[in-house]
């Protein structure tokens, strides 16, 4: 792949915004590898800087080519997941909160969110997958998946432990009916998403394996996290000598 640093100087012969403009092409090898243009970038910007400042106030340096152009696209896309996997994280757990009627069971229900997020990341780094604009936003994407599949489960917990004293059997029971209908869900998206997996462009087959892989991450802190910390939030919220759940309306009490 070609790079290039342009250098243009506005000088007083020319009218106008018209200048003299330099351009120095180079050739940087690797550029499918994000660390390699990361890598150039920090070596090239400081020496664009002392040019720009040698050349005076009336000139300018900058880094141009296709390279350069998407590690500043990817770097802007890093910067707003940044911001929004956490804005989201708390706006799903502010609406749990606020439909469920307790903050225990919203924070529980967005605990494996952030185990999902983490897991995918990991194995993406652990795998060789390289970031850019499509794999950079499965993130987000398992943000949703994560949050839908808690509050099934969650949700199910609730309605079986009404009728329920034990808290084990509840959960045997919402594990037994939504565990097996989450299971059979992530199974069919897992087999669409392989299939994708195996497209001929190569961001479309990393999209495909990666979101299979996360549906499989989502499922697994669901199915394995998920029922202790229900288990557990329903003995912080039961008052003395009852349960947490009123069996005329199935919403927590007070």
């Amino acid at each position: 792949m070609t790079g290039g640093v342009i250098c243009k100087l506005n000088t007083p012969w020319f009218r106008g915004d018209r200048g003299l403009a330099t351009q120095i092409t180079f050739e940087l090898p690797g550029t499918r590898n994000v660390e390699n243009v990361a890598r150039a970038l920090d070596e090239l910007t400081p020496l664009a800087e002392a040019l720009e400042a040698e050349l005076g106030a009336d000139a300018f340096v900058s880094l141009t080519g296709g390279p350069f152009a998407r590690q500043e696209s990817l770097n802007a896309t890093f910067r707003a997941l940044q911001r929004s996997i956490p804005i989201a994280v708390v706006l799903c757990l502010v609406l749990t909160a606020v439909f469920m009627r307790s903050l225990r069971l919203a924070v529980v229900s967005a605990a494996p969110l952030v185990l999902v997020v983490a897991w995918l990341y990991a194995f993406m780094y652990l795998f060789g997958f390289s970031l850019n604009l499509v794999t950079a936003t499965i993130g987000a994407v398992s943000v949703g998946v994560g949050i839908d599949y808690a509050i099934h489960f969650t949700m199910r917990f609730r309605e079986e432990f009404v009728g329920s004293v034990d808290r084990l059997e509840a959960v045997h029971r919402a594990a037994a009916s939504t565990g097996n209908a989450l299971m059979g869900s992530a199974a069919s998206s897992v087999i669409r998403f392989v299939i994708m997996a195996f497209a001929p462009m190569p961001l479309f087959a990393a999209y495909g394996s990666l979101t299979a892989v996360m549906i499989v991450f989502a499922a697994t802190a669901v199915l394995v996290v998920l029922p202790p910390l229900v288990v557990l939030v329903s003995r912080l919220e039961a008052p003395r000598g009852g349960r947490p759940f009123e069996a005329s309306s199935g919403v927590m009490s007070p």
